[in-house]
């Protein structure tokens, strides 16, 4: 089974299409690029509907950014697509993603075959492998080192990851607000009842702002310039948010359903 790819990308980002799409041809996959949602071009009652603020139940602590929006807006459509053309798998990419030595055709092949195998998943992570992430199965009997380990408690990033077609049912539906960035949102595992995996080794990386500069924007800027009592209004709903993560994360104290 060869994933599908879908990657991610701005029409302004002609530059990092460029990049991107020789790795993609050398890699041997099938691949597309899913037009990227310019969140500032959408209209403010569009953006206000999207993103109510306070979030339900502290689940952010900041209203999101337009640019984080028209993201979400953009990995909404690749799961979207997954699901539409009943894929049994689909790659998703970020414009900003580069290859380690283990992203080869087989182990991509190899990693996707895994998603209907014997320890079955919605979500792959790709990149930002944990060290102490608990061993769920070895993958293969070639000498690849090809393995699945536990990615729901690990760092998150959107910048490559392998989504099922189980996985892309439910990360879909009921999707009138967006409560706080795609890369958080696929740690709150427990909302969608998502079971998910990081492969072992990492086979992708994100690169450096000398490469690509983020078209994102950074989310912290918009209250870094705050005066001084709202400011310190936002940092508590932050690390109240934090905490309650930790919360459900690690111990499964506090955990919601899907919320919006």
């Amino acid at each position: 089974m060869t994933p599908h790819v879908f990657l991610i990308n701005l029409d302004r980002s002609a530059d990092r299409l460029a990049r991107c799409a020789p790795i993609l041809d050398r890699l041997g996959v099938s691949w597309e690029r899913v037009q990227g949602i310019e969140g500032k071009k959408l209209d403010a009652a569009r953006l206000a509907s999207l993103n109510p603020h306070p979030a339900p139940h502290g689940e952010w602590f900041r209203p999101l950014t337009p640019g984080e929006i028209g993201c979400f807006l953009s990995h909404l459509r690749c799961w979207q697509l997954i699901e539409e053309r009943g894929l049994d798998c689909g790659l998703v990419l970020e414009d900003d993603f580069d290859t380690f030595d283990a992203c080869t055709l087989r182990n991509l092949q190899t990693l996707a075959a895994s998603a209907t195998g014997a320890h079955p998943w919605d979500v792959l992570k790709l990149t930002r492998l944990r060290k102490d992430s608990k061993l769920v199965a070895t993958l293969g009997d070639d000498g690849a080192g090809l393995a699945l380990r536990f990615g729901g408690k690990g760092p998150e990033d959107g910048t490559a990851y392998m989504v099922s077609r189980r996985g892309a049912a439910k990360l879909t539906p009921k999707r009138e607000h967006l409560l706080r960035p795609v890369d958080f949102e696929l740690k709150h595992f427990w909302e969608r009842d998502l079971t998910v995996y990081s492969a072992s080794p990492n086979l992708f990386w994100q690169v450096g702002s000398e490469v690509a500069t983020s078209v994102i924007g950074d989310g912290r800027a918009a209250y870094r310039g705050y005066p001084v009592m709202k400011k310190a209004a936002v940092y508590l709903r932050k690390h109240r948010y934090h905490l309650r993560f930790w919360l459900a994360n690690q111990l499964g104290l506090g955990r919601h359903k899907v919320l919006g």
